[in-house]
């Protein structure tokens, strides 16, 4: 009976090990920071890639608010210190920042999904006709949301206003498990262009680990977080899967491993600006989703 007891238990130690050690494929991370978008590409997911919560804009942004009273009684007492850094706040309450949280039911991961650039309609597609009426209707704002994020990152700033609500959303996250599992939840960002700026970031700033797409390099932002002397830059658990050189994925210095998803052979070592700019065609997540084998989760 002992050891009937004994195999049973060293029996169930083996499944739990092996339940840990299943990992979330490639595919399944480029699936979710497509999902995200909540576009056409992805409309279902595997049964066990559930979304857990999401970033509730209102929400943050209400807690941003600016109180004219509070800004009227500072400049009363003459308290610039305070004043300044209140009304920065302002900065980040106009929004633009989307994250959902997965929850991997096989392995019990969280998967936080950053959202990258949201255009409510296409670049090519922006006729003057299309501004106008954007104009008239007060919503150009929601065409254009997330343009100065993406120009900070042209600059080699770090994209602040949605850096700090996506660092928000990771507490929520955190909250929000250990709430419903009562345990802290083992995280990994994705996220794809912009949104993989934003998962390296917050991997970075949390020492955990990020597998992006498209990303444009985070290496210099990276460096400017202010306790970044702490942060483990250099040892960052990062993967970026990588089209063919663009304007884009080649803009700044890479975070961890870069993976190909092409054939290096082919491409020359002197790829020509033209080269890179024909090469954003394959920038999209969902052209990207066609370079992985489904059944297998890796590259093709």
């Amino acid at each position: 009976m002992k050891n009937i007891f004994f195999l049973t238990l060293l029996f169930s130690c083996f499944l739990a090990s092996c339940q840990k050690n299943i990992t979330t494929s490639p595919y399944e991370f480029a699936l979710l920071s497509a999902h995200v978008y909540d576009g056409d590409e992805v409309e279902t997911l595997p049964n066990h890639l559930n979304p857990f919560l999401d970033f509730d804009e209102e929400n943050y942004k209400s807690r941003l608010n600016i109180d004219l009273g509070k800004v009227w009684t500072m400049t009363e007492n003459e308290e610039w210190g305070k004043l300044v850094p209140y009304l920065g706040v302002k900065a980040f309450s106009r929004g633009g920042y989307f994250g959902r949280a997965y929850f991997n039911k096989k392995n019990k991961q969280i998967i936080i999904a950053h959202r990258g650039t949201d255009l409510d309609i296409k670049i090519n597609e922006l006729t003057a006709n299309q501004i106008s009426i954007a104009l008239e209707e007060d919503n150009l704002w929601n065409i254009i949301k997330d343009m100065d994020d993406d120009y900070d990152i042209l600059n080699g700033e770090i994209p602040m206003q949605q850096f700090e609500a996506a660092q928000h959303f990771v507490q929520e996250v955190k909250e929000a498990y250990k709430k419903q599992y009562n345990s802290e939840p083992e995280i990994i960002h994705t996220g794809h262009s912009l949104g993989a700026v934003l998962a390296e970031l917050c991997a970075v700033k949390d020492d955990t680990k990020a597998i992006t797409f498209e990303s444009p390099g985070s290496k210099p932002l990276a460096a400017q977080l202010v306790d970044s002397e702490a942060l483990n830059i250099d040892g960052a658990d990062i993967t970026s899967y990588n089209a063919e050189p663009n304007q884009i994925n080649t803009l700044h210095e890479h975070l961890g491993k870069v993976v190909p998803l092409y054939d290096e052979s082919k491409i020359q070592s002197a790829y020509s600006d033209s080269d890179k700019i024909m090469s954003l065609r394959q920038h999209p997540i969902n052209e990207l989703l066609k370079r992985f084998d489904e059944k297998s989760g890796k590259p093709k």
